[in-house]
């Protein structure tokens, strides 16, 4: 006579095997995994970025956004200026805006800016929505979020410049990066600065930080 399995048997076979499922999905993370793969790609550009700033101030000796400021606000390279890099100071696109400043918006996302136009960087940093405007750019969101924003410190700080970005990933959102506030004024971004540990609970930022906005985002930066 031969034995089978009972319905009871199989039902526990059936249970352990969506238990199992579940545990390797939230290990695996897809979601997850994609947001490192996108973080990954975001770092390498602007480091890309940054790095073609400072090609562009050894051959020049200036920044792109004092060469676009009609107004002559920034008057030497120890002058700090921050900004997204869908502003005509940022270099990624430009403003033909008569009297323009560095932080004039882009006529066009892709209307090439100075870096793209000495050939710094390749114009195909249009088409990856550092550049994102309400109209006509096909990779426009609705938000600023996946905006690179540049950081160039004055001489009191080492003129150090940074670009920045806010990740998406959870595992980059933790006290082990360097991570860094936004500095706000009137509900604006208009600087960061970097984090200390009380900022954290339990390796993450506090709730204040939803990542919904720029304003309640946390940024990494290059270098």
């Amino acid at each position: 006579m031969k034995k089978g399995f009972t319905l009871v048997e199989l039902l526990i076979v059936i249970a352990l095997i969506a238990i199992l499922s579940v545990a390797v999905l939230a290990t695996i993370n897809p979601i997850e995994q994609s947001n490192k793969a996108k973080d990954s790609t975001v770092q390498n550009d602007a480091a890309e970025v940054m790095n073609a700033y400072e090609r562009y101030y050894t051959v020049k000796q200036t920044y792109p956004w004092m060469d676009v400021d009609n107004s002559a606000t920034i008057t030497g390279a120890d002058i700090a200026w921050f900004g997204t890099t869908k502003l005509a100071g940022a270099a990624l696109c430009t403003s033909n805006v008569v009297n323009a400043t560095p932080n004039s918006e882009c006529n066009a996302y892709d209307n090439p800016g100075l870096l793209i136009s000495t050939d710094e960087l390749k114009d195909s940093f249009l088409n990856k929505g550092y550049t994102s405007l309400a109209t006509g750019d096909p990779n426009y969101n609705s938000s600023d979020l996946n905006l690179l924003w540049i950081d160039k410190r004055s001489s009191a700080e080492h003129n150090s410049i940074y670009v920045c970005y806010i990740p998406k990933a959870k595992s980059n959102r933790t006290s082990a990066n360097r991570l860094y506030k936004p500095v706000l004024t009137d509900g604006v971004v208009t600087g960061l600065t970097e984090t200390v540990p009380a900022d954290f609970a339990s390796g993450y930022p506090v709730a204040a930080f939803t990542f919904a906005t720029p304003a309640t985002s946390m940024f990494k930066c290059v270098p």
